[in-house]
């Protein structure tokens, strides 16, 4: 277990935790992001990603969360100014990526856009659309 987030996988679903008052750099996105990978088992799967409470992210941390291709869908969680701040950044992503302030939509979008055997894999997010992570 990490100290600044916890991740889970549960039925093809990637889930991130950020912990309150984390400051992300480059180093820290990369644990997070080996972390996701070993429990995906080298599948590409959707990503919850939830940012309440994040404290700050590096320049270095956001470029290399923007190139990182490794999940077929990501939805931010956010309620604060990180949230925003994250969601503006990862308008450039590759991967199909959408930020919203509430889990219920972010799930149903993930369901839409990327959870394996579910709606559909491609197409323009809803919501506060994003793409990226």
């Amino acid at each position: 277990m990490d100290e600044l987030f916890t991740a889970s996988c549960d039925q093809g679903l990637l889930h991130l935790q950020w912990n309150p008052g984390v400051h992300i750099t480059h180093d820290i996105a990369v644990r997070a992001a080996r972390m996701l990978g070993r429990l995906s088992g080298g599948r590409v799967l959707p990503l919850l990603v939830d940012l309440a409470g994040v404290a700050g992210l590096t320049p270095e941390a956001r470029a290399g969360m923007n190139s990182y291709r490794g999940f077929s869908a990501v939805a931010l969680i956010g309620d604060g100014p990180m949230g925003k701040v994250v969601a503006a950044f990862s308008q450039r992503s590759l991967t199909p990526t959408a930020y919203f302030t509430n889990r219920p939509d972010a799930l149903e979008w993930l369901q839409e856009h990327g959870v394996p055997g579910q709606g559909t894999r491609t197409g323009t997010p809803s919501g506060a659309p994003l793409p990226g992570q």
